[in-house]
C-alpha cells in the first residue's frame, strides 16, 4: 500500500513537472513572438524613413521650349571657402549626367579649349552673344552653368548632436545655346544629417559622399523633368 502511494506521488510529480515545462514553453514562445513583433516594427520604421529620405525635395524651374540633344558643362564657379570645391562638384555632376541622362555630353577638354579661345573667365558672366557663338563652335544645344556656394564640414552643437557633418550648397542653370535663355534651373542645399532617421540611418559623413548624393539627385531630377 505504501509503495502504491509512493508510486502515485511520483507519477503526480512527473505530471506537474510536465505541465510546468509546457507553461515555460508557452511563456518562452510568447516572448519570442513579442520580440519578433518589436523587431518587425523597428524594421518597418527604418524602411519608411529610408523611403522618405530617397524622395527628392528639389523643384526645378523648367521651360519646355528648347531642344535637348547635346550639352556642354562649363567650368563651375566657386563661391565657397573650400579651394577646389567647384572642380570636385563639377566632376560628380558630369559623371551622374553621363550615367542617367540621355543627353550627349561634350568632352571637358573640348569645352576648355573653346572657352579659352573665347577668353571666357567666368561662366556665370558670359554674355548671350558669346553663349550663342560657343554653341555654334561646340555644336551643342545646351550649356550647364554651376555655382558652388558652400562646401565645408560644420560642427554640431546642442540638440543637433555632436561631431561634424558635411554641408554642400549648389545651384545649376541650363541655358539654350541658340537664345542664351535659361531653360532649367535648380538649387540644392544639403547637410549630412538632413535625412538622418533613427539610429543614425541615412546620415552622411563626408563631403565627397554628400556631393555624390547631390549630383545623383540633380541628374535624376533633370531626367524626370521631361
Amino acid at each position: 500500500m505504501v509503495k502504491t502511494i509512493k508510486n502515485h506521488r511520483v507519477h503526480r510529480d512527473h505530471r506537474e513537472r510536465f505541465y510546468l515545462n509546457e507553461g515555460d514553453i508557452e511563456m518562452s514562445m510568447d516572448a519570442v513572438v513579442k520580440r519578433s513583433s518589436y523587431s518587425t516594427i523597428i524594421c518597418l520604421i527604418v524602411i519608411l524613413f529610408l523611403l522618405a529620405g530617397c524622395a527628392s525635395s528639389l523643384t526645378p524651374y523648367v521651360s519646355r521650349d528648347f531642344e535637348a540633344g547635346k550639352m556642354a558643362i562649363l567650368p563651375f564657379d566657386n563661391l565657397s571657402e573650400s579651394q577646389g570645391a567647384a572642380k570636385t562638384m563639377e566632376n560628380f555632376v558630369l559623371i551622374e549626367f553621363l550615367k542617367r541622362s540621355s543627353l550627349g555630353i561634350v568632352e571637358p577638354g573640348q569645352v576648355m579649349a573653346a572657352i579659352s579661345q573665347a577668353r571666357v573667365r567666368l561662366a556665370t558672366s558670359i554674355p548671350k552673344e558669346t553663349v550663342i557663338q560657343l554653341g555654334q563652335d561646340l555644336e551643342v544645344d545646351l550649356f550647364m552653368i554651376g555655382v558652388v556656394h558652400e562646401y565645408k564640414m560644420q560642427r554640431l552643437t546642442g540638440a543637433g548632436g555632436s561631431g561634424e557633418i558635411p554641408v554642400v550648397s549648389l545651384s545649376l542653370r541650363i541655358i539654350d545655346s541658340k537664345t542664351g535663355n535659361v531653360v532649367w534651373a535648380v538649387n540644392s542645399n544639403r547637410r549630412g544629417n538632413d535625412r538622418e532617421s533613427v539610429f543614425g540611418v541615412g546620415r552622411v559623413q563626408s563631403l565627397n559622399e554628400l556631393a555624390g548624393h547631390i549630383a545623383m539627385e540633380l541628374a535624376q531630377v533633370w531626367s524626370s523633368s521631361f
